[in-house]
């Protein structure tokens, strides 16, 4: 092809990029037209359902329209962000998403249904939250100081719940098994609200779960709350200290919900999309309904999102490794 050829067909493309930019600036100012759903990976009363209708009525609030929240609980996650991952990517399907499906399930599940880095776009890395470590109120113990010799003496006799393979409250609790030296077996549940009573019944010895989930059971007995997996202590649970401070120092697993949608979603929509998710959570009724969830609003880039879940995969990998971590 000739120079002027080249020229032409350059001209040409810029044309086209020009109003294909132009259409997209277009629909991210129209969107949304029509009810968004908001995909939730838990039953109802879980901690991302509980963010998730905050979330969704404080969005209502600035876009106006329906935003229907959809829980589809399975796999850890995986059933929800999968149904992302493979929704059109208009706008009118997006999901919360807890540290496991985007992260470690990364790591321990060889044939994930979706590929994060392919198939999900990062919207947003909307609040975090502590967890605490708790034990049934009838375990003879009142401490760590008591808990981790009597873990090491019985390796696997002890129990706790987990919400997924990959979830952040069970490789909490494999950290904690790794610095005592033992084994404590795992017990999987649908969400936050199964796995507290699973607890409190003693169907299972200790957990490490939401502060949201536990704070008000620990304050009326019902649960002891040995350790924050925080790096500071909790405001409401102010004399319980923090992993570290009893000497297990880098067990911080804070739960986190991001906000994602599926690849090739327009980049105007996404950005629209955050803004207004940030704008939303930084309203003053909708943090103070947060700060009762014992959340923490961050609502940060993608670009920023995207390296919280890179240190995280970086993070867990030795764990999982070392701790011989799976599925089963």
């Amino acid at each position: 092809m000739s120079k002027r050829g080249w020229r032409i067909l350059g001209q040409q493309a810029a044309v086209g990029i020009a109003a294909l930019c132009g259409c997209l600036m277009a629909y991210a100012g129209e969107w949304p037209s029509r009810p968004i759903k908001l995909v939730v990976p838990s039953t109802a009363g879980s901690t991302p359902d509980i963010f998730a209708r905050i979330l969704a009525d404080a969005l209502h609030a600035r876009i106006g329209g329906t935003i229907v929240v959809d829980n589809k609980p399975g796999a850890g996650g995986a059933v929800a962000v999968n149904f992302v991952a493979k929704a059109s990517p208009d706008g009118y399907t997006v999901g919360i998403t807890p540290p496991g499906p985007i992260g470690a399930d990364t790591l321990l599940q060889k044939r994930l249904p979706y590929d994060p880095a392919r198939e999900l776009a990062l919207v947003t890395l909307a609040v975090t939250q502590a967890n605490v470590l708790v034990v049934r109120s009838a375990l003879n113990v009142k401490d760590m100081g008591q808990l981790v010799p009597m873990l090491a003496k019985h390796p696997g006799k002890y129990t706790y719940a987990a919400i997924g393979a990959g979830s952040i409250n069970r490789l909490c609790m494999e950290l904690v098994a790794q610095q005592s030296g033992t084994n404590i077996t795992r017990v999987t549940y649908a969400g936050t609200p199964q796995a507290m009573l699973a607890v409190i019944s003693g169907e299972v010895d200790m957990g490490c779960l939401p502060e949201q989930a536990v704070a008000a059971q620990v304050q009326a007995g019902k649960l002891r709350a040995l350790a924050v997996a925080s790096a500071k202590r909790s405001l409401v649970l102010a004399d319980v200290p923090t992993l570290e401070e009893l000497g297990m120092p880098g067990i911080e697993a804070n739960s986190w919900m991001g906000v994602i949608a599926p690849a090739g979603t327009p980049a105007p929509v996404i950005r629209r999309l955050r803004s207004e998710i940030a704008q939303a959570l930084s309203q003053a009724e909708t943090r103070e309904k947060l700060r009762t969830q014992f959340m923490e609003v961050v609502a940060s880039t993608p670009e920023s999102f995207a390296k919280t879940v890179q240190d995280d995969v970086a993070r867990w990998k030795f764990l999982i490794r070392t701790r011989g971590i799976s599925l089963d």
